[in-house]
């Protein structure tokens, strides 16, 4: 979204430490993503509720609808206007399609500067009318800035480049000097409310945020239509100014119909600073009205002109509104922000403890001797023989080391059956683990709407590569790729990458027996044995010197466990042995911690992207310093308007 770049200028509407607050705002508001979908009251924070377009929304749909609209009305309006209230008045034609916006603006300037007819929608762009005094102050680095502008050519009632009439012309403001208006005053002639064209429908709705007066056409006819009512109470809850044009009523029924639009507007707390009435009459061939039954209108708007203080009060007292409302929809915002960090809080809960539950799943898998059941246990008795042979070793275990040692040495292979065996039972713990952390974390995060939309956006590389997959399928390319080993799924990354960091470790364990028996006297007792035979004793070591084993895993811990046990002590000491198991199983444990944060990296790369960024509660303190900017401007407009209590814009037409 595009940045205003103002600085201030002589006769600024606020302070320059107001200004700096109110830029200030502007910036905190890039930092609001609001990206998570949140149910109001589906965590703490205050709900709330926006009409918009005749429905009623609630949540973080409607948070974000409001959060780029203050961001355009800073962009467009607020900052603006607050650098200077000398800069030209802006009024805004709006209404609904065929209330004869454009016919009016036309016979105000006395010329047919923007496009009408029957053709609808009519206004496809809105063009801004101004003295070409006044094109500086217009420019896109002072008014309007997110709003781009193109030029037309041929401006007449028979050129196809009429504003409005290129479907070529993107989104932009066509901006025609006229010296029909005075200086002063700018006239923006806006899309219908109601157009067909949504594009159009929104576009109205901006503009009319960046207006300082609202000069509302409507007919007799459809002067209680529920669109428009709907924008002017929007314009009232801002205090911005508004005037009304109550077009095509027919003759003799003026009274009457303007009576009832009165009441109308004083029911809904509407108090229009005009209200001019046109009968219903025929148009020349221009399409303009005859200049006589807008001769008040143009009056009014000639002695706006002229008088500067009148536009200054008109332009302070809509800034004022636009300022606190700005302030309460900061507050709104606040809520859905809490909304939104507690949410992403619990999200980031969910994963930190599913994972934690995996690693002392896992860690418990590697103390309490569960390992050493199975492939384990059998290869094991393989390899050093049947528990009675080594408990009958047990009391004379330092003479036999050797006799112990010489068998080992001749069984190698049965030393690595050992090592597979572990490493087997090892990876599969890990795997279970991680896959039930993972699953646990999706259905936890499913029972939250915000978990669900997180939940779609970890999904939607996945469909997207599952697509790509398909396609290259139909063209060969995945058949190729297959071919070469290129495709892989994560679960297979990380089952991989398990049984790497396993057998790093158990190369670890048999540097780590080579660094304690590193003295001439150890070194002599573990080669008596063989590096690999001591390592896969420390190996079963790490996992069977836990206490608390039963069952079955006793036939290790017990038994032969206990005699390699003490091979080891009558190497390396019983200190050293259990410092080595102990060191070994940290590592081992260490190792699967880091692989588990590799596997939850999915939800936490997804949490990361989601991060609120901004607290709520610097949202809700930005928000009461706009609420006190708001508050000094409006007793600065309330002194303005009662010191030009008489001037020419304040009365009724």
């Amino acid at each position: 979204m595009a940045r205003s770049g103002f600085t201030l200028w002589d006769n600024n509407a606020v302070t320059t430490t107001d200004y700096a607050q109110l830029k200030a705002a502007r910036e905190l508001l890039t930092r609001i993503p609001l990206p998570l979908d949140v149910e109001a009251g589906e965590t703490p924070g205050t709900p709330y509720t926006v009409t918009h377009d005749g429905t009623t929304e609630h949540g973080t749909a409607t948070a974000r609808t409001l959060l780029a609209a203050m961001a355009r009305q800073l962009d467009d309006y607020i900052l603006p206007r607050s650098a200077s209230v000398d800069n030209p008045l802006t009024i805004v034609v709006g209404g609904s399609t065929g209330a004869g916006k454009s016919t009016l603006v036309n016979t105000l300037l006395g010329e047919p500067l923007t496009q009408s007819g029957a053709i609808r929608p009519t206004t496809r762009h809105p063009v801004l009318l101004h003295r070409a005094e006044d094109e500086a102050a217009l420019s896109p680095e002072r008014f309007l800035p997110t709003l781009p502008r193109t030029r037309t050519s041929g401006m007449n009632a028979g050129s196809q480049a009429l504003p409005g009439l290129d479907p070529k012309i993107a989104r932009a403001l066509i901006p025609i000097t006229t010296s029909a208006l005075p200086q002063g005053i700018a006239l923006i002639d806006a899309p219908d409310i109601d157009s067909v064209s949504e594009e159009n429908r929104t576009l109205a709705k901006e503009l009319l945020s960046a207006a300082d007066l609202w000069l509302f056409v409507t007919t007799a006819n459809r002067y209680a239509d529920a669109v428009p009512w709907e924008l002017l109470h929007e314009a009232a809850a801002r205090s911005i100014a508004i005037a009304v044009v109550l077009n095509r009523v027919p003759e003799g029924d003026e009274e009457a119909i303007e009576n009832d639009l009165r009441r109308m507007l004083d029911e809904a707390g509407i108090h229009a600073v005009l209200i001019h009435t046109v009968t219903e009459q025929p148009r020349d061939e221009n399409g303009m009205l005859a200049p006589v039954s807008l001769a008040p209108l143009t009056l009014w708007i000639r002695e706006l002109g002229a008088d500067a203080p009148a536009r200054a009060a008109i332009a302070r007292q809509t800034l004022a509104g636009a300022v606190e409302t700005l302030a309460g929809n900061l507050q709104v915002l606040a809520a859905e922000q809490a909304r939104q960090q507690a949410a992403h809080q619990s999200l980031a809960s969910i994963v930190a403890e599913e994972y934690e539950d995996a690693l002392t799943t896992i860690d418990g898998a590697l103390s309490d001797g569960s390992l050493l059941r199975g492939e384990v246990l059998s290869r094991w008795h393989d390899f050093v023989g049947t528990g009675d042979f080594f408990r009958s070793l047990d009391s004379t275990i330092g003479r036999l080391r050797d006799r112990v040692g010489s068998a080992l040495r001749g069984q190698p292979a049965a030393a690595q059956k050992v090592e597979d065996a572990l490493e087997s039972g090892i990876h599969a713990v890990v795997l279970d683990a991680a896959a039930r952390a993972s699953e646990n974390t999706r259905t936890r995060w499913r029972a939250s709407r915000a978990g669900r939309s997180l939940l779609a956006r970890l999904d939607a590389p996945q469909a997207a590569s599952s697509a790509h997959e398909q396609n290259a399928g139909a063209s060969g390319e995945a058949k190729g790729n297959e071919a070469k080993g290129e495709v892989q799924s994560a679960e297979d990354i990380f089952s991989a990458a398990v049984a790497e960091q396993i057998r790093l470790w158990q190369g670890s364990v048999l540097e780590m027996i080579r660094e304690e028996g590193a003295d001439k006297r150890k070194r002599a007792r573990f080669l008596s044995l063989g590096v690999n035979a001591t390592a896969v004793m420390l190996m079963v070591a790490a996992f069977s010197l836990t206490g608390g084993i039963t069952g079955i895993e006793a036939g290790i811990a017990g038994g032969s466990g206990v005699v390699g046990t003490k091979l080891l002590e009558s190497i390396f000491g019983e200190d050293a042995v259990r410092r080595m198991a102990t060191r070994a199983r940290a590592d081992l444990l260490e190792r699967m911690a880091d692989l588990l944060t590799v596997h939850a990296q999915p939800f936490t790369a997804v949490l990361e992207e989601t991060d609120p960024q901004a607290d709520a509660e610097d949202i809700h303190r930005a928000a009461e310093q706009v609420q006190k900017i708001a508050a000094e401007m409006s007793a600065q407009s309330q002194a303005a308007q009662a010191k030009s209590a008489q001037t020419p814009w304040s009365a009724t037409a």
